[in-house]
């Protein structure tokens, strides 16, 4: 057969195999009922045999008229030369007669070799009384050890009884017949069992195909094969069950491995530029000082002009690290301070700053009063500044217009800072707000910036659960939105 083919034995029969367990289990229960319902169907046999025989025998007493019973003894006390009734008579039984003054008087069978019994004077009371202690029949051993059945039967009519039959049987062929059919039942349940092994080796092949499967694709996943799932040919319920929840264990892996992936990507990235924007200013430093070890300190127009330029680039690495810094705290769940603050008010006293900050840009603030939000108040004013820097840092010195609004929402409140700056094009929006990332590399760092800015505005916003926007077109400008909750 094809299954026979596919199964693989050794696994079939090793002592752990869910095969194995399944198989073995099945046929130790099996075997269970068998014996259950072979030791009920011998007790059930027997005693229905033994009974049935004994009314035979009492039916065949009961056929014989009383009188002929009485008729056939000539002599008392065991010594008999009559016969019994014809007919009556069955190989390997003794039939004695009973008076009512207790002697016995025995029919001789030739083909028996039994002896009669002599039971207790009770009992022949209790039968010629028609008493309920009279019993069906009784199992008794006789001095040779070879075990009988008596059955008594009372004669006459039931208020005038002239006495007992005693019916006594061999039991042996009563044992033959029930033995006979004991081995019978052995063969057929042994039959049943080895037919069992048959049908249910391929019936739990089928029915562990989908664990089989299973097994497989997890063994694939094991070998690397990240993008393997579980698909079943034969879905049940359960299997079903546990199907989906490894598919689903293997999308949250493949998810937490694909973000790890990018984190540490992202990491190598940040490594790499936190590495060069640190490599920049400290090698204009080394510079200037070769320069200055070179003589230029003696000459103060250029010793002033090393300086100078060393102080920039101290501020700027400075700037830097502490930006770093920032981001390694927003990074690590750095606590913010929330309180209820009028963001309005916020703003006004962060307003004779920015337009320091500005310069000869025309600066406008559009602000509704009495807005309330929970939030950070050092952090929200460093959020003003950033973005406002970044407008300053993109517009034109003396052209440049840069507005400042705060309007009041359903849901919140919305911060906006917008300029006329030379804009952003669509393919740049999205990456604003990554670290490192400058549009114009050569521009900004020329300005001081590392790209930041806007990095340290994202954590800050998404920390007080608001979300930060930017909205722009080519040639008409820049504006960032702030969206805070109440």
């Amino acid at each position: 057969m094809r299954w026979v083919g596919r199964l693989n034995l050794r696994a079939l029969f090793a002592p752990r195999s869910l095969r194995y367990q399944l198989l073995s289990r099945s046929l130790l229960i099996l075997s269970g009922l068998l014996l259950f319902i072979g030791a009920l169907q011998y007790v059930f046999m027997s005693h229905f045999l033994f009974q049935n025989t004994a009314q035979n025998l009492r039916n065949q007493v009961n056929a014989v008229p009383p009188e002929m019973w009485t008729s056939t003894m000539t002599g008392p006390d065991r010594e008999q030369n009559g016969h019994p009734p014809l007919g009556f008579m069955n190989p390997d039984t003794t039939v004695s007669f009973i008076d009512q003054s207790g002697n016995i008087y025995v029919y001789p069978n030739e083909s028996s070799e039994l002896s009669v019994l002599k039971l207790p004077e009770s009992e022949y009371q209790a039968a010629l009384a028609y008493g309920e202690r009279n019993k069906q029949y009784q199992l008794m051993t006789d001095k040779s050890g070879v075990k009988e059945m008596v059955v008594l039967t009372p004669v006459g009519r039931p208020d005038q009884p002239v006495g007992v039959v005693q019916v006594t049987t061999a039991v042996r062929p009563l044992q033959q017949i029930l033995g006979n059919q004991l081995i019978i039942f052995i063969c057929l349940a042994l039959g049943a069992l080895l037919a069992g092994v048959f049908t249910f080796i391929p019936t739990l092949r089928r029915t562990l195909v989908p664990l089989s499967e299973m097994s497989d694709t997890v063994a694939r996943v094991n070998a690397g094969n990240m993008n393997e799932r579980v698909s079943l040919t034969r879905p049940q319920t359960e299997i079903d069950l546990l199907a989906g929840s490894f598919n689903a264990m293997l999308e949250r892996l493949s998810s937490a491995f694909e973000s790890e992936r990018e984190a540490k990507e992202k990491m190598r990235q940040f490594v790499a530029d936190a590495s060069h924007e640190l490599r920049t200013p400290l090698t204009s430093i080394r510079g200037f000082v070769e320069i200055l070890l070179r003589g230029a300190a003696n000459q103060p127009a250029q010793l002033d002009m090393a300086l100078r330029s060393m102080l920039i680039e101290t501020e700027r690495l400075s700037r830097l690290v502490q930006d770093l810094l920032t981001l390694a705290k927003l990074d690590r769940d750095m606590t913010f301070d929330m309180q209820p603050h009028d963001l309005d008010g916020v703003i006004g006293e962060m307003e004779p700053q920015l337009r320091l900050l500005a310069g000869t840009r025309h600066v406008e603030f559009q602000l509704d009063g009495n807005i309330s939000v929970r939030c950070d108040k050092d952090r929200m004013k460093q959020v003003v500044l950033n973005l406002f820097q970044n407008a300053v840092d993109h517009t034109d010195p003396t052209a440049g217009r840069i507005t400042v609004s705060l309007v009041q929402l359903a849901d919140g409140a919305r911060l906006a800072v917008s300029d006329n700056g030379p804009g952003v094009s669509e393919e740049h929006q999205l990456q604003l707000f990554e670290r490192f990332y400058r549009i114009d590399a050569a521009r900004t760092r020329a300005q001081g910036g590392a790209g930041l800015g806007l990095a340290i505005t994202k954590s800050i916003v998404e920390r007080h659960h608001g979300t930060i926007t930017c909205e722009s077109e080519l040639g008409h400008g820049t504006s960032f939105a702030v969206w805070l909750p109440h």
